[in-house]
C-alpha cells in the first residue's frame, strides 16, 4: 500500500455515439502514455449493454437504451479495469464488469485523474486467476 501526497493532473474526453467504451479507453491509455490513471466522473448513455456480472465467467448483453450512472475504474498503458452501473427506462439499475462491445449512444462524457508519481502495470496473480494491478512509483525502472 502507497501512502503518498502528490500533485493530480486531469483529462477530459468526450465519446461519440456507436464508440466501444472500453476499446475507446484502452486505446485512449496507450495514446496518452497514461502511467497511472483513475476515472473520476462519466455521464451519458449506452444502446448497448456489456457486463460481466459478479463471479460469472461469460458477459451479458442487455436490450435497450440505458443511461450511464457511474464508471469506475484504473486506467494504464497496459490495461484497464473498469466497472460500469446503468439505468433502463424504468429506472431498473444494474453494474458489473465493463467488457468489449458496450456501445455509446448519444454521448458519453469523462474526466480522468492522472497521478504522475505512480506506474500501474496489469501482472498475473496466481492467486486469482487474473491480470491484478501492481503500484509502483514511477521512479521505478519497468
Amino acid at each position: 500500500m502507497m501512502n503518498k501526497r502528490g500533485s493530480l493532473e486531469t483529462l477530459a474526453l468526450r465519446l461519440r455515439p456507436g464508440s466501444d467504451v472500453r476499446r475507446e479507453l484502452e486505446g485512449f491509455a496507450k495514446r496518452e502514455k497514461i502511467c497511472a490513471g483513475a476515472i473520476i466522473g462519466a455521464v451519458g448513455s449506452l444502446s448497448k449493454v456489456c457486463l460481466r456480472l459478479a463471479n460469472e465467467e461469460t458477459s451479458a448483453e442487455l436490450s435497450g437504451k440505458h443511461e450511464l450512472l457511474t464508471l469506475s475504474g484504473t486506467l494504464g498503458e497496459d490495461g484497464v479495469h473498469l466497472h460500469l452501473s446503468v439505468a433502463n427506462s424504468q429506472g431498473e439499475c444494474i453494474g458489473g464488469h465493463l467488457v468489449y462491445g458496450c456501445q455509446v449512444y448519444t454521448t458519453l462524457e469523462l474526466i480522468i485523474v492522472l497521478i504522475p508519481e505512480l506506474r500501474f502495470k496489469r501482472v498475473f496473480d496466481s492467486e486469482t486467476g487474473y491480470k491484478e494491478l501492481n503500484i509502483s512509483p514511477i521512479s521505478e525502472p519497468e
